[in-house]
């Protein structure tokens, strides 16, 4: 078994697991926060239902490449599109932290640059959390003319 396999598996696993309990949590039912075991991961916030929806499916992308075996192209070209999907939700969790903190209160029309870096701060959102990991996806991008 290639690396890359259990890596990418593991990762969709992750992934999917993450996207399933957003989905769950965004359908109202009661499933528990996992801020409470995991201080820098929170399941929560606006569209949680939609970014659920698409972690779950880059979850189920990466396991179907890693699954299929990594030497075909397709299956790289699954497992890259699973990785554009989290760093697109993980793009918009971090813009729209950004654009909340900015707004100062009644009295300072924009925050000042300690509060915005507060903002930023933990807990965060899964696909921010699981963008990183996801870079390793990078190495499949087109290469040419190499086989």
């Amino acid at each position: 078994m290639r690396p890359d396999r259990a890596y990418f598996g593991l990762l969709g696993a992750a992934v999917g697991l993450a996207g399933l309990l957003a989905v769950a949590r965004g359908l109202g039912l009661a499933v528990p926060d996992p801020q409470s075991t995991l201080g820098v991961v929170t399941v929560s916030g606006t569209f949680l239902l939609w970014r659920g929806i698409v972690l779950l499916s880059a979850g189920a992308f990466y396991l179907h490449g890693a699954s299929e075996g990594l030497a075909d192209p397709a299956m790289q070209a699954r497992v890259f599109m699973a990785s554009l999907m989290v760093w697109i939700v993980a793009g918009v969790d971090l813009f729209g932290r950004l654009l909340g903190a900015i707004p100062g209160g009644s009295e300072v029309w924009v925050a000042s640059g300690g509060e915005v870096l507060a903002a930023m701060g933990p807990p965060y959102s899964p696909a921010v959390v699981a963008a990183p990991f996801a870079l390793a996806a990078l190495a499949y991008r087109s290469r040419g003319d190499e086989p």
